[in-house]
């Protein structure tokens, strides 16, 4: 299945690998190709079945007639067009392993609240996790608290988000998932760091998950960045995924492995921290550890001692 998945879905070698171990009960290439086929009978490109099968390799065992074929009927049903089904799928693939039944309802709720098929289209392209959470657990109690707050519109145009701005739906959405009084919590401990409104907005927008992480987590990777890494909270405001990673596993050891090397005169042009910070551990290794190791053999135990240090400062986190 590992070369299947290089040759008929795009993988790398690593990921087909890896992959491949989760697809064991395949015994020929006719059941993947009828997935492909029928997804690409609804007009998904190379790129969104890749993206697809990176989320969810086991999409490629499903039957075809018993489950996507009913589910993207009912999807159809609702009035969504091929091209819509293509973006819901696409931003949201653990629908193709969820069950109609409880996708269905998800996609009435939001449709109802939101007032229209289009604007729901716009929030699955932009967030992901729409219809991961329960309503029943997650999406209705945290909006009765904001409607014991006050109108769900005049909140979210409190925060500096008028109706008429294409983030509005998308800030609306994200007060759904997080309890209000955390937003609040989150947006003033970010102002004081010198972020606008709108760069909070912004940032959740482009980084929805960052409402899911630990204020005083992401407190600290704020204070590292700025103190010690000497980048500017505008500079980190545009790309919030630097909140996302491990404060002790990866930014913490990679910065300083970065300013061991800037130190010792090599200031590459792509010493970006966005860049270095996101590659895989593999590629990381190879490209600033592995390729000095003859000049720099102290490289690789200082990086080591670094993640070790940190993890067992952190608890590994």
């Amino acid at each position: 299945m590992a070369q299947y998945l290089v040759d008929s879905c795009g993988f790398d070698r690593e990921k087909a690998t890896k992959a491949s171990k989760l697809l064991k009960g395949i015994q020929s290439r006719q059941q993947p190709d009828s997935v492909l086929a029928f997804l690409k009978s609804y007009g998904f490109d190379d790129a969104s079945v890749k993206k697809i099968l990176h989320h969810s390799p086991k999409c490629l065992l499903l039957d075809v007639e018993k489950t996507l074929a009913p589910k993207f009927r009912a999807f159809e049903d609702l009035g969504f067009s091929p091209s819509d089904i293509v973006h819901l799928v696409q931003s949201n693939p653990d629908t193709t392993k969820v069950k109609h039944e409880r996708t269905v309802p998800r996609i009435e709720f939001w449709q109802g609240l939101l007032g229209s098929k289009d604007a729901l289209v716009k929030v699955f392209k932009n967030y992901n996790w729409v219809l991961g959470y329960s309503i029943k657990k997650r999406i209705q109690p945290n909006l009765e608290m904001l409607r014991e707050c006050g109108s769900l519109i005049s909140r979210v145009e409190d925060l500096g988000v008028p109706q008429t701005s294409g983030m509005f739906h998308c800030t609306l959405c994200a007060l759904f998932v997080v309890h209000p009084k955390k937003f609040k919590m989150l947006m003033d401990m970010f102002l004081n760091f010198g972020w606008s409104q709108g760069d909070f907005v912004a940032a959740i927008q482009k980084c929805h998950n960052l409402l899911q992480r630990s204020l005083k987590h992401l407190q600290r990777k704020m204070e590292f960045l700025i103190n010690e890494a000497g980048y500017a909270s505008s500079y980190i405001a545009t790309r919030p995924v630097l909140l996302t990673l491990s404060l002790e596993r990866r930014l913490i050891p990679r910065y300083r492995i970065l300013a061991a090397l800037k130190s010792r005169g090599h200031c590459e042009s792509d010493y970006k921290v966005t860049t270095y910070m996101q590659l895989s551990e593999t590629k990381f290794v190879e490209k600033y550890i592995v390729v000095y190791k003859d000049r720099y053999p102290d490289l690789s135990e200082l990086y080591a001692s670094l993640k070790h240090t940190n993890a067992s400062d952190s608890g590994l986190q």
